[in-house]
C-alpha cells in the first residue's frame, strides 16, 4: 500500500500524488475526503435572470444557470437564504464581503475588526491540518480604499484567520503555483566541478525547470507498481501539470496584465493593481488558471479548504471582452434601465460559465467509483441579492458538490423567506467532518441537502 502522503522526489523538488485506488486516505476503505469551497461575486446580481421559475427539479435553468447545464445535476439552487448581519445602515459592500463568511457584523471603523473566525478558516483549524496547507485565499483583484468609514479590508477579503486577520489574498497564478507545486526550483547537481567553482543556479522562468522534470525516475518506478487505471490518472494529473506551466510561462513573459485595460476608467488613486507578472493578459484566462490550480490542489489533496474572489466587494472592473463596458458596480445599480440589466447579466453569466468550467474538470477527475466533484461541497454566491437596493435576503446562492455522496444536485430548494445562510455553512462543515452545532446566526440545519 503506497501512503497518501507519497510524494515523488528528484533533487531536492517534490510533488504531491493524486489520489489513486493504490493510495489510502487513513480512512474506511480509502474514502476520499470531502473538500470545501466558498465563492464570492460582488455587487450582486441580476435576479430575474437568476431565479428558476419553481421549487423543485431543475428542469430548465434560467438565463444566467444556463452554463451549469453539463453538471446540472451536481447543483442545487438555494432560495430565500439571507445574510442579515452584513446589513449597515451607512454602507452595504464593506460590511458584504468582509462579514459573509464570518456569520456577524463588521466593526464600523477603518481598523478592521470582524466577529470572530470565517468558515472556512474554522474548517481549515480541523481539517486543514491534515494537509500541507491548510487553506487557501484565491482573488483576481487586488481591491480598493473602503468608504463611509469602512475599512477597505473588508472589500477584498472574505477569509478571515481571527477578528483582525484576514488570509493572505493570493492573486498572481505563478507564484500560487511555485508555492503549492515547485517551491525554488532546485540547482542540479554537476559533481564533476569543484565545489569552489558550482555557481547557484539561476531561477528559471521556463516550463525547462519543471518539478516533473525532476522526478521523472521516481515516476517511472511508482508507474510500474499501479494498475492501468491508476497510471492513466498519474499521465493525466501530469498533463494537467505541464498545461498549467505552459500557460504560466506565457503569462510570464508580459509584465502587462487584463487589469489595466479593465480598470483604466477608474480612480486609480483608489484601486489597487497588482504586478502583471505571471498573470495572463484576460480575465477569464486569469480566472481559468486559479481555478485549474485550485482543482490540482484538491486532486493531490494538497488542501481541502478555499475561498475565491471573482472579484473584490464594490468593484468598478470592466468588462469589455463580453460587450459589458463600464463599471461593474456602477452598471449593478440598474435602476431597471434595460441596457444595464442586459450587462450585469452578461457579467453574471461570464462569472458562471467560468466556475462550471472548473465544475466540469472535477467531473472528470475519477477517485475510486466517484470523482472529484463527487467528493466537494462548494457555495457560491453573493451577501448582495439585487445590487440596485443593496438587500441581503433572497440571496443568490449555488450550491455544488456531492458532499461525499450525502447531497442531492439537479434541484431548486426554496426556503422561507429570511432563512439563516450560516445554516447552509454548518451543513458544509458536517460534510468536511466538523461538528459545529452553532455558527455566526444559523438557527438549525437546513435538513433538504441530502
Amino acid at each position: 500500500m503506497i501512503s497518501r502522503r507519497t510524494l515523488l522526489r528528484g533533487a531536492g523538488a517534490a510533488v504531491a500524488l493524486p489520489w489513486l485506488e493504490a493510495l489510502s486516505f487513513g480512512s474506511a476503505a480509502g474514502k476520499p475526503p470531502v473538500r470545501l469551497a466558498f465563492f464570492y461575486v460582488p455587487n450582486g446580481i441580476h435576479m430575474a435572470d437568476w431565479r428558476p421559475k419553481a421549487a423543485g427539479a431543475l428542469d430548465e435553468l434560467p438565463p444566467t444557470l444556463k452554463p451549469l447545464e453539463p453538471v446540472k445535476k451536481n447543483v442545487i439552487v438555494l432560495s430565500g437564504l439571507a445574510a442579515d448581519y452584513t446589513h449597515s445602515p451607512v454602507a452595504a459592500h464593506e460590511p458584504s464581503g468582509g462579514g459573509f463568511l464570518v456569520g456577524a457584523k463588521c466593526r464600523h471603523s477603518e481598523e478592521p475588526e470582524v466577529g470572530g473566525l470565517s468558515v472556512d478558516q474554522l474548517a481549515a483549524r480541523q481539517i486543514g491540518l491534515k494537509t500541507p496547507v491548510d487553506s487557501l485565499a484565491l482573488g483576481i483583484d487586488a481591491g480598493i480604499r473602503g468608504d463611509h468609514g469602512y475599512s477597505g479590508t473588508y472589500l477584498s477579503n472574505i477569509s478571515w484567520r481571527s477578528k483582525t486577520t484576514p488570509a493572505a489574498l493570493e492573486l498572481n497564478p505563478k507564484q500560487l503555483y511555485d508555492r503549492l507545486f515547485r517551491g525554488r526550483p532546485p540547482k542540479r547537481p554537476n559533481w564533476e566541478a569543484q565545489e569552489a567553482e558550482q555557481k547557484p543556479a539561476a531561477k528559471k522562468e521556463t516550463v525547462d525547470s519543471s518539478v516533473l522534470d525532476l522526478v521523472r525516475e521516481d515516476a517511472r518506478s511508482l508507474e510500474t507498481r499501479l494498475g492501468f487505471s491508476d497510471r492513466r490518472k498519474l499521465e493525466e494529473y501530469f498533463e494537467g501539470l505541464r498545461s498549467i506551466e505552459r500557460r504560466l510561462d506565457g503569462a510570464t513573459a508580459d509584465d502587462r496584465s487584463h487589469h489595466q485595460e479593465a480598470f483604466k476608467d477608474a480612480d486609480l488613486t483608489k484601486v489597487i493593481l497588482p504586478d502583471g507578472r505571471g498573470i495572463p493578459s484576460t480575465f477569464a484566462d486569469h480566472v481559468t488558471l486559479m481555478l485549474d490550480i485550485l482543482t490540482l490542489a484538491f486532486q493531490t489533496d494538497t488542501t481541502r479548504v478555499a475561498t475565491f474572489l471573482f472579484s473584490y466587494e464594490k468593484s468598478g472592473r470592466s468588462y469589455p471582452e463580453i460587450q459589458a463596458p463600464g463599471g461593474h458596480h456602477s452598471t449593478s445599480h440598474h435602476q431597471n434601465k434595460p441596457e444595464n440589466n442586459e450587462k450585469l447579466a452578461r457579467i453574471n453569466t461570464h462569472h458562471i460559465s467560468l466556475f462550471s468550467k472548473m465544475l466540469q474538470r472535477m467531473s472528470r477527475v475519477q477517485e475510486g467509483e466517484s470523482t472529484l466533484l463527487d467528493n466537494v461541497a462548494i457555495c457560491y454566491g453573493s451577501a448582495i441579492s439585487d445590487g440596485n437596493k443593496h438587500n441581503h435576503d433572497d440571496l443568490p446562492v449555488v450550491l455544488a458538490g456531492g458532499g461525499g455522496g450525502t447531497i442531492k444536485g439537479g434541484r431548486h430548494v426554496a426556503f422561507a423567506k429570511k432563512t439563516p445562510i450560516c445554516n447552509l455553512f454548518v451543513e458544509m462543515l458536517a460534510r468536511a467532518g466538523v461538528e459545529q452545532k452553532q455558527f455566526g446566526d444559523s438557527t438549525g440545519p437546513l435538513g433538504v441537502l441530502s
